[in-house]
């Protein structure tokens, strides 16, 4: 990946993107809508709107 892992960063539009579990957004409501991608072993939170990462959740 050729993308800063920081909150705020625009990753490109051809990273495919998954949808979060619903037992995530349980735990974490403020998730709900968004949509995540797996960097090596991090958790990163993107906007699907926007492609802008939200958080990076280290494993």
């Amino acid at each position: 990946m050729n993308f800063a892992l920081s909150v705020g960063t625009a990753i490109p539009r051809s990273v495919g993107l998954h949808r979060l579990p619903p037992s995530i957004v349980e735990i974490v409501p403020a998730y709900e809508g968004y949509d995540f991608i797996l960097v090596r072993d991090d958790i990163v939170i993107i906007d699907p709107d926007t492609y802008e990462i939200v958080d990076v959740i280290p494993a």
